[in-house]
C-alpha cells in the first residue's frame, strides 16, 4: 500500500534530520539515509507477489535515477520532488502541528538549495555564466540535463558471493588497503539490504498464514525461504537468484539488469537437472519479475540482455535466454527491453525463438551483433577483447561495460538545427532567436565546405560545453555521496577503498545522444547538388524557399525530394551521412577527452524526439516540411527508402562503428513477409550481422493496423510499436510520433 501524503511529509522531516546530523562525512550520510529511506519507499508484498520487492520514493530521497529524474526538474543523488512537496503541503496543513508546519518550510528552504542537481547549475553557471536549456522545445542545437543513469553492474559478483561474502571482500581490502569510513558505509549498506530481506521474509510469512489456497500458501513460504537464505548466503536456487538480483535493483533504482541469462543461467539450469523446476515453472518466476517492471514502467531503460559472446556460462544461459524470451513473448509489453546479442556459431535454438517472438509483434528482443560491436568496442573505449565482450546497450541503447564503466547520456544534439543555425549565421529561425555562433553570412557560404563547416561550427561549441557539463555531473555527484549500491559491485571501487566517481570505476565514460543527422545530410546532399553542382538555384533562393515552408514552391520542393537519400544503397547520399556521422564523433571524443572523461562519445539511438523536436524544426532541404519529423536515428528520411530491404540495410552497415558507442536501425515488416518467409529474413538480417551491422529493432506490423489504431484505439490497446530506443503501445503515444511511425516503410513480399 502506498503511504499518504502526511507520512512522507513526516518522513521528510527524519530524512532531512538524518541527513543534516551526518554531513560530516558524506560517506556515513548516505548509508544512513538509504537505510531510513528503505525502511519506507519499499511497498509491502500483496497476495499476488511472486517477487519480493516493489517501491513508492518521497518527496526528498536519494537516487541515481528514478526517484531523482523528471520532467520538473527533481534532480539527481540528493533529490527534492519541490512541486509534489508543495501540493502535499497544502492538502495537509490542516493535519499538521504548528511546530511540523515550521519544520517543513524550513526543509522546503533547505532541500531547495541542497539537491545535488541545484548544485550541479551553480557549478556550471559559476564556468559559463548560464545554466543548460533542459527541454527540446528550447531554441538551438541542444539540451542537457543531470542524472547518473543506465550503470550496469556485475551481477555475477553479487550471485557468487551474496551479501555475507560481499561484506568479508570488504574486511579483506580493509586489511589490505586500511580501514575508512568508505568501508564502514559499504557495511551498513549491506546490512541496510538484509534488514530489507527480513522485513519482507517477515511479511511472506504473515501472507502464507492467511492463504486460501495451498498454491498461495506454497509460493510465499517459498518467498519466505528464500529471503531468509539470501540474508547470509549465495543464492541456490533460480527463485533465490532472481531475488537477490531484484531486491539489489528495486533498493537502490537499478533500471538496466545487465547480461541475466548468465548469471542466472546456472541456478536455472540446475534446478531443471535436478528436478527442482520445471520450464513452466520457470517461466512464471520471470512472469512475476516482469511484473516489477511493469509497474515502475521506464520503457526508456529496463534492458535485459541474453545472448553473445564472453560469458561465462553459455550452455547454461542459452537455457534461460529461451525461457526469457518465452516469458517476453507472453507478457507482451513495453518493458523489459529484451536484448539478444547475435553472433556467429550462436544456438540456432537460441535465435530461431528470437525471430519467432518477433513474428509475433512483440518487438523484442532487440537483436545486436557481437561480430560488429565488439571488434567496435575494443577500438572506441579503448580496451581489451576481454572487457569489450562485457559490453551491454542499456536505455535507448547506448553502451557501457557492465562493471567497469559508467556512460550517462544526459544530452541531446540536434545536428539539423545545426544546419538551420548555419543557414541563418547563428538563428534559430523556427523561434526567430540568435542562439548560435555567427559563422557566416549566405553570401559568403559560397562553396559547400564553407557550409558543411559552418554546420559543424555551430555544433563544436554546445558539444564542448556539454562535455563539461558531463564531467561536472559527475564530479559534483561524487562531492555529495558516494554511490553505495553502485561502487559495491563496480571495479575498482571496492579494490581500490575509492567510490565511483572519486576515481573507483575503472573507465569514466558518458555519451551524447544525436538526433537529425540523416535529416541533416540528406539536406546537405540536396543542397550540394542543387545550388552548388548543378546551380538550379541561390543558397539565398533556397533558403527563402524553406524559411516559407515550400508554399507555391512545390517544384523546388519536388527537386529536394528527388536527390539522392540515404537509405537506397547510394554512395552519394550515405558517404555525406558517413561523413556528418564520423565528424561529429571526432568532435564529441576531443571535446570529452578535453574535460576530463575517459571517453565521450556520441550515439545516434533516438527515442521519440525525432518527432517531438523535429515539430519545432524549420523546413529543410531533404524536403521535409516544418514541424515534420525528423529521420529516426539512424533509419532513412520518412518515405525516402525505395529501393528494399537490402539496400536499406547496405547503407545502415557503412558507418564507422569505431565512431559511436550505440546506434538504432528500425526495420518494420508485414507479419506476412515475416512468418510466410522466415528463413529467407532471418537470412538476410544475419549476413547484416556480420557484415557491419550494428543492430536491429524489428517491428512486426503493417500499415492497415497503425491506421485503424489511430482511428479506433479502443479496439487496439495492445498493439506493440518500436519507437527507436524503446517500444510502447501504440495508442498511447503522442499523435505526432503516432504519424511518424506510419509513414515509415514496411516490407512486404
Amino acid at each position: 500500500m502506498s503511504r499518504t501524503d502526511l507520512q512522507k511529509l513526516r518522513e521528510v522531516l527524519e530524512f532531512t534530520r538524518i541527513y543534516q546530523e551526518n554531513s560530516g562525512d558524506i560517506y556515513l550520510r548516505e548509508a544512513r539515509c538509504l537505510d531510513y529511506q528503505l525502511e519506507h519507499i519499499l511497498v509491502p508484498l500483496d497476495e499476488e507477489s511472486g517477487i519480493a520487492g516493489r517501491y513508492d520514493h518521497g518527496f526528498v530521497g536519494f537516487s541515481s535515477q528514478t526517484g531523482g529524474y523528471s520532467v520538473l526538474g527533481a534532480g539527481y543523488t540528493y533529490y527534492f520532488k519541490e512541486f509534489e512537496f508543495v501540493n502535499a503541503l497544502q492538502r495537509c496543513t490542516g493535519e499538521l502541528t504548528a511546530s511540523e508546519n515550521y519544520a517543513l518550510q524550513a526543509a522546503q528552504a533547505f532541500w531547495k538549495e541542497e539537491n545535488t542537481s541545484r548544485k550541479l547549475d551553480l557549478a556550471f553557471a559559476r564556468r559559463y555564466g548560464y545554466v543548460p536549456g533542459k527541454g527540446y522545445p528550447a531554441p538551438g542545437v541542444g539540451n542537457c540535463d543531470c542524472r547518473v543513469a543506465g550503470t550496469n553492474l556485475d551481477f555475477h559478483k553479487l550471485v557468487d558471493l551474496g551479501f555475507d561474502g560481499l561484506e568479508k571482500e570488504i574486511e579483506q581490502k580493509i586489511k589490505e588497503n586500511g580501514d575508512s569510513s568508505f568501508y564502514e558505509a559499504l557495511k551498513l549498506w549491506i546490512g541496510s539490504l538484509q534488514k530489507a530481506c527480513e522485513r519482507y521474509r517477515r511479511q511472506a510469512l504473515e501472507l502464507a498464514a492467511h492463504s486460501t489456497s495451498k498454491e498461495s500458501r506454497r509460493r510465499f513460504l517459498d518467498l519466505a525461504g528464500a529471503l531468509e537464505h539470501l540474508q547470509h548466503q549465495p543464492p541456490q536456487s533460480f527463485l533465490e537468484g532472481v531475488q537477490l538480483m531484484w531486491i539489489y535493483s528495486v533498493s537502490c533504482d537499478l533500471m538496466n539488469y545487465g547480461r541475466m541469462d548468465d548469471y542466472l543461467g546456472p541456478l536455472y539450469a540446475g534446478d531443471l537437472d535436478a528436478g527442482r523446476l520445471t520450464e513452466e515453472k520457470g517461466v512464471q518466476i520471470i512472469l512475476y519479475l516482469y511484473k516489477h517492471f511493469l509497474e515502475i514502467n521506464k520503457i526508456h531503460d529496463c534492458r535485459v540482455i541474453v545472448g553473445g559472446v564472453g560469458r561465462r556460462h553459455p550452455r547454461e544461459a542459452d537455457r534461460l535466454a529461451v525461457a526469457i524470451m518465452e516469458a517476453t513473448r507472453r507478457f507482451r509489453e513495453a518493458v523489459p527491453q529484451l536484448t539478444l546479442r547475435y553472433y556467429t556459431g550462436m544456438s540456432e535454438a537460441v535465435f530461431h525463438k528470437a525471430m519467432e517472438v518477433n513474428a509475433e509483434g512483440v518487438t523484442f528482443p532487440i537483436i545486436y551483433s557481437d561480430d560488429t560491436n565488439v571488434p567496435a568496442v575494443q577500438q572506441v573505449y579503448g580496451v581489451g577483447r576481454e572487457e569489450a565482450e562485457q559490453y551491454v546497450p542499456f536505455g535507448c541503447g547506448e553502451y557501457v561495460l557492465a562493471g567497469y564503466s559508467v556512460g550517462t547520456p544526459n544530452n541531446g544534439i540536434n545536428a539539423l538545427k545545426a544546419l538551420d543555425l548555419a543557414l541563418h549565421n547563428g538563428r534559430d529561425s523556427y523561434h526567430n532567436v540568435l542562439c548560435g555562433p555567427r559563422t557566416g553570412e549566405l553570401s559568403e557560404l559560397d562553396g559547400f565546405e564553407k557550409l558543411y563547416e559552418a554546420v559543424l561550427n555551430q555544433l563544436r561549441p554546445v558539444m564542448e560545453r556539454f562535455a563539461e557539463h558531463k564531467y561536472l555531473n559527475y564530479i559534483v555527484a561524487g562531492e555529495n555521496a558516494p554511490y553505495l549500491h553502485l561502487s559495491l559491485l563496480l571495479h575498482d571501487c571496492v579494490e581500490t577503498g575509492k567510490p565511483v566517481f572519486e576515481g573507483g570505476v575503472r573507465y569514466l565514460n558518458a555519451s551524447s545522444e544525436t538526433f537529425g543527422v540523416i535529416s541533416c545530410a540528406d539536406s546537405l546532399t540536396a543542397i550540394r547538388k542543387l545550388v552548388y553542382e548543378e546551380k538550379r538555384l541561390s543558397l539565398e533562393e533556397l533558403v527563402e524557399v524553406l524559411d516559407q515552408n515550400f508554399e507555391g514552391r512545390e517544384e523546388i520542393r519536388r527537386l529536394c525530394l528527388e536527390a539522392p537519400k540515404y537509405g537506397n544503397d547510394d554512395d552519394i547520399a550515405d558517404s555525406m551521412a558517413q561523413r556528418l556521422f564520423s565528424d561529429m564523433g571526432d568532435i564529441t571524443l576531443e571535446a570529452g577527452k578535453k574535460a576530463g572523461l575517459h571517453r565521450y562519445n556520441i550515439v545516434s539511438v533516438n527515442n521519440s524526439m525525432s518527432a517531438e523536436w523535429g515539430n519545432f524544426c524549420s523546413a529543410s532541404a531533404c524536403g521535409r516540411k516544418k514541424g515534420d519529423p525528423m529521420a529516426n536515428a539512424n533509419g532513412p528520411s520518412i518515405g525516402a527508402d525505395k529501393c528494399g530491404i537490402t539496400a536499406l540495410l547496405n547503407s545502415m552497415s557503412k558507418f564507422d562503428n569505431t565512431k559511436h558507442v550505440g546506434v538504432i536501425n528500425n526495420v518494420r515488416f508485414t507479419k506476412e513477409l515475416f512468418t510466410q518467409s522466415g528463413d529467407k529474413v532471418a537470412a538476410v538480417l544475419k549476413a547484416f550481422y556480420q557484415n557491419g551491422g550494428v543492430q536491429t529493432n524489428l517491428c512486426v506490423v503493417g500499415r492497415e493496423d497503425l491506421e485503424n489504431a489511430m482511428e479506433h484505439p479502443e479496439k487496439y490497446q495492445n498493439l506493440m510499436v518500436r519507437i527507436g530506443g524503446f517500444s510502447a503501445r501504440f495508442v498511447t503515444l503522442n499523435p505526432i510520433v503516432q504519424r511518424e511511425i506510419l509513414e515509415r516503410t514496411t516490407y512486404d513480399a
